[in-house]
């Protein structure tokens, strides 16, 4: 539970602007230090201690030039003047010591050091004992490590006690030595090194020195502690106009938090938003919405809330709600990016419970499941809502003994829905897995019978219809592993070459007269050549008296393991013809084989990265899908990648199926001294259109203290639609930043994509 905290602002909208224009006010637009700032944060050499060990017991010790007083009472001493008690340094041309009040004064330059502080400055009057004290014109820095450090100068300073102080018309910011590319200014600015906290009052944000934000009262953390504040506002828009958000975050208890966002939409009106996030020591979840009273384009009201929970009941029970709803079907398309879009599109409305203990020698776990879903409607309408499960109920009991894996599986579930079938269905599922393995090969066989029960309400042709469904499944699963020792570009290598075969039989049922409460067919790829059943969920199995067979070849680093390279390939034959589709119909295959797949992927060399698959359907003897992509990456901010893909049927938003033949183009590519050009084209060579585009600029400077993104999207969201996205970000080191970031987008845009 943490969060980067930014202060109190009176936004400006067209301050961030300045992220980059204001660069025509340094000399070059990798400058750390700004030169038209009135001064710098040079660093401040540490106070110079005698040599001789710390004084023991709090005593004083004074070293200089010349000392004379008065014994126990006060001294004064002259030139190149050490002070030292405990942890404490203090150099000075000149001071007065007065040893009844352990306090020092001088009214010369001074430097003074003490627990990874150092203060220099004049006129210091100071208590050794309590460590208050004052002083004028004063420089100071405070670094416990590189992410915990601040810095900056002051007409006069009062130090209250050991961690608090209190600057007048001072400057601070959390970059390094020499850097004033933005700093805060205010009448005062109060530090806490205790809590962490720093406060200013009548305070501006300086970029560039330029001020680009104004507040009459901010806090931030000192070493990113998360603590009560706005957070950094967020910035953006598109299609749906200009929108800002002003989150502030309430820390009220070490294990929960809350925040209040307030969120303008420039087309639609203010939206209330709020997340509430908890963790104890049986619970853990957040809870998280939004609220827009009056759409101002659509006339009525528009909300979401989500809410997820995990509950610890005992050792071995656990409870957890994932609760999700939207106010209607365009509120994602409307109000969310791509990625939310994409995302919600059944809310899930889910309690569950799963119980977890040790029986006769063996695990046993159980699991209950309410669910059902809100499903949002695509613009044609043509999407159907998932069964509600209400409820199920699943347990399974495993064993190891010798080579051998002893599974039971039994489930009972209620499946409900408005349009279509209902009923109940139980599943009885033991089985048995031997693997018999070493380094140069495996033998795994497995039987297990699957037995089906359903009890169906008013099905067709007759009302509570039974029936059921046993099938015996057996599979053995063989493979050999042969290596040899290569050497590819210079690098010692070791190379594999493992054949595979895969056998499954399962008798053929005719299962038309069973309904399809969860199954659908899966992908065809090489993972599912071994896989007993092509189908997910329980109710369409498969027929199968086939062999899957395989090749793949990798590639292992011998001095760390890492594998860089793999390419596979393989094809599934059939000794029976008999197929079993999706709606339970039995057919019989036109070939005694299925569709061909292949792939390769992996590390060249350092650099270059190569990945492709290809589906090769040998009924239509056309390719199915294909896809291959490289991916240049010579440094951590350098990435090109070219992607090229064929789908026949594509789903490449909501309510579309079809054929798509595209190619993805990706760049992030350093232009001048810390500026980097990020883009990506995705254009649809079937439809001749673009897909999905993105052009923006990214600047990191060179002190690392504050960077900046401009992003700009245009995306596909339906047939005949688009909507077009900016986010605008700077960021400043230990602070937080303003904008709203576009990370996600790039790094889904743009493989190998990173930003420091």
């Amino acid at each position: 539970m943490q969060h980067n905290h930014f202060f109190t602002p009176t936004v400006l909208c067209w301050a961030l602007s300045l992220v980059f224009c204001s660069s025509t006010h340094a000399k070059e637009i990798d400058a750390c230090v700004d030169e038209s700032a009135h001064n710098s944060f040079s660093k401040i050499k540490p106070a110079q201690n005698s040599g001789l060990s710390i004084p023991d017991n709090g005593a004083i010790r004074l070293t200089a030039d010349s000392i004379d007083g008065v014994a126990a009472t006060q001294a004064n001493a002259i030139g190149d003047v050490i002070v030292e008690k405990d942890e404490q340094t203090l150099n000075a041309k000149s001071i007065h010591y007065d040893e009844t009040k352990n306090s020092v004064s001088s009214p010369d330059d001074f430097v003074l050091s003490k627990e990874n502080t150092n203060i220099s400055g004049n006129n210091l009057n100071y208590n050794l004992q309590t460590e208050e004290g004052e002083a004028t014109n004063i420089h100071f820095e405070y670094s416990k490590s590189a992410e915990q450090r601040y810095q900056g100068y002051a007409d006069s300073v009062q130090m209250i006690g050991k961690n608090y102080n209190r600057l007048h018309n001072a400057v601070l910011n959390t970059c390094q030595p020499n850097d004033d590319s933005w700093y805060i200014k205010a009448e005062q600015i109060d530090t806490d090194k205790e809590k962490n906290i720093g406060v200013a009052r009548n305070a501006k944000l300086v970029f560039k020195g330029v001020p680009i934000l104004y507040s009459p009262w901010l806090d931030f953390p000192l070493d990113g502690n998360r603590k009560s504040g706005l957070l950094s506002p967020t910035v953006g828009g598109g299609s749906d106009g200009f929108e800002i958000a002003i989150p502030y975050y309430l820390n009220l208890a070490p294990n929960y938090d809350a925040t209040y966002t307030p969120h303008y939409y420039s087309r639609r009106g203010i939206a209330n938003a709020g997340e509430f996030r908890y963790l104890s020591n049986k619970s853990r979840g957040r809870m998280w919405g939004e609220l827009l009273a009056h759409d101002d384009l659509l006339k009525q009201k528009r909300y979401a809330f989500h809410w997820q929970n995990v509950t610890r009941i005992s050792p071995s029970i656990e409870m957890g709600i994932d609760y999700n709803v939207a106010s209607d079907n365009d509120y994602y398309r409307d109000l969310g990016n791509r990625l939310d879009s994409a995302e919600n599109v059944n809310l899930n409305r889910q309690i569950w419970f799963s119980h977890s203990k040790r029986l006769l020698g063996g695990t046993w776990n159980n699991y209950l499941n309410i669910q059902r879903y809100q499903t949002l409607q695509n613009r044609e309408h043509s999407l159907t809502e998932p069964y509600r499960l209400l409820p199920q109920i699943s347990s399974q009991w495993t064993k190891n003994i010798n080579n051998a894996r002893i599974s039971i599986l039994g489930q009972i579930s209620r499946f409900e829905h408005d349009t279509l079938p209902e009923g109940m269905r139980e599943v009885l599922y033991p089985s048995i897995r031997w693997n018999f393995s070493n380094q140069w090969g495996f033998f795994r066989p497995k039987l297990g019978i699957h037995a089906t029960s359903y009890q169906l309400d008013d099905y067709y042709p007759q009302k509570q219809h039974h029936t059921t469904r046993i099938l015996p499944i057996m599979s053995m699963d063989s493979g050999l592993i042969f290596e040899r020792n290569s050497n590819i570009f210079g690098k010692s290598l070791t190379q594999t070459l493992e054949p595979r075969l895969f056998y499954t039989y399962i008798p053929t049922r005719e299962q038309n007269h069973l309904p399809n409460f969860d199954s659908s067919e899966n992908t065809f790829n090489y993972d599912q050549l071994f896989r007993e059943n092509r189908f997910s969920g329980n109710d369409r199995i498969n027929a199968a008296n086939q062999v899957s067979t395989a090749l793949m070849s990798r590639f292992y680093e011998n001095n760390t393991g890492i594998e860089r390279f793999r390419a596979g390939l393989g094809q599934r034959f059939y000794l029976k013809r008999d197929d079993v589709i999706l709606n339970g119909n039995v057919e019989k295959r036109e070939k005694n084989r299925s569709d061909f797949v292949a792939f390769v992927g992996g590390h060249v060399n350092d650099k270059w990265y190569l990945q492709g698959d290809w589906h090769y359907d040998v009924k239509q003897e056309r390719s199915e899908s294909y896809a291959t992509s490289v991916r240049y990456k010579p440094a951590s901010n350098k990435a090109l990648s070219v992607r090229f893909g064929y789908d026949r049927s594509s789903k490449w938003y909501s309510g579309y199926s079809g054929e798509l033949k595209h190619i993805d183009i990706g760049i992030q590519w350093p232009v001048y001294r810390g500026l980097e050009v990020v883009a990506r084209q995705n254009y649809s060579l079937t439809h001749k259109r673009p897909l999905d585009q993105l052009l923006g600029f990214q600047y990191n400077a060179k002190c690392g203290c504050w960077n900046a993104k401009l992003v700009a999207q245009r995306y596909v969201t339906d047939h005949d639609k688009t909507k077009n996205a900016f986010f605008l970000q700077l960021q400043f080191k230990g602070l937080g930043g303003l904008g709203s970031s576009a990370d996600d987008e790039l790094k889904r845009a743009i493989p190998g994509y990173h930003f420091n």
